[in-house]
């Protein structure tokens, strides 16, 4: 059985913040964690700036060269939508040249609406690179985010993408898809990832509500991922770092029907990296 995380933040040339705590992530510590856990694959992920065009090359020239020969590794690239036209192009080239598998949005690092029009037209370019997009889910400032994404889905249903974290704490809007799923065929190309979500509510009293909502969606749409690197609540004065051997465990121990795990933590992955 092929184990796929399918959410991991690779920080290596620069220093960012994960939880107000400072980090630097290399591909030797990501390949620890993996071999910790038993994984099998992981999809790396960057985010491109804003109006930055050059430096958004740059990011994804980086990370096609971590991936490049890596047998463990894929790479999802990303652009910004307000870049127009240099975004479009940037995808163009992150497929065809650098052999980049998908690419990675975040709305609020990235600082975009995703009522904008563009977040439609990088959606429909990845439909025609028939590659799929990781779209973060949660946003503190934009109460109407996942209404914003359900019209995006509508408005570009030949695009593969995975909402990620199926909205944290706003995981109840994302009951819908479920809800319409069962009514009619418009969601065949969603899927969520269940990065930082299991394992913030794993053994509180939202677990059961959280699995309840995500069964709704599907056995074929829900992905592992570790967010790795993700941290666990303060203990004492640090904050501990969770390990994607931590986050797997949870998954599998989250109550899933057993017949699932399988596809949940690889099988649908593969699908959608067409690795099957």
């Amino acid at each position: 059985m092929t184990i796929i995380d399918f959410h991991v933040h690779l920080f290596e040339k620069e220093i960012t913040e994960v939880n107000g705590i400072p980090t630097k992530t290399s591909k030797e510590q990501i390949r620890l964690g993996m071999e910790e856990a038993g994984i099998d694959l992981s999809v790396l992920l960057v985010m491109a700036p804003k109006n930055d065009i050059a430096k958004t090359k740059g990011r994804n020239d980086w990370l096609a060269t971590i991936c490049r020969g890596e047998r463990k590794f894929e790479g999802f690239g990303s652009v910004h939508p307000e870049d127009g036209k240099d975004a479009i192009k940037e995808m163009k080239r992150c497929v065809n040249d650098l052999g980049l598998k998908g690419f990675k949005l975040h709305p609020n690092t990235q600082q975009f609406d995703c009522g904008e029009p563009g977040l439609i037209e990088v959606m429909k370019q990845a439909a025609e690179l028939d590659v799929p997009i990781i779209i973060d889910t949660y946003s503190p400032f934009d109460d109407n985010q996942p209404s914003k994404l359900l019209k995006a889905v509508f408005t570009s249903p030949e695009t593969k993408v995975c909402f990620a974290h199926v909205g944290m704490w706003r995981y109840m809007d994302f009951g819908i898809y479920g809800s319409i799923r069962q009514r009619m065929a418009f969601d065949e190309n969603v899927y969520f990832d269940l990065s930082a979500s299991c394992v913030m509510f794993y053994q509180t009293p939202f677990q059961e509500q959280f699995r309840w909502i995500t069964e709704q969606l599907g056995g074929d749409r829900l992905l592992f991922g570790s967010d790795f690197p993700l941290y666990l609540p303060k203990q004492d004065d640090e904050y501990p770092p969770c390990t994607p051997k931590y986050s797997l465990d949870v998954v599998r121990n989250f109550g899933y029907p057993k017949a699932w795990v399988p596809n949940i933590i690889g099988g649908n992955a593969a699908k959608l990296l067409k690795l099957q």
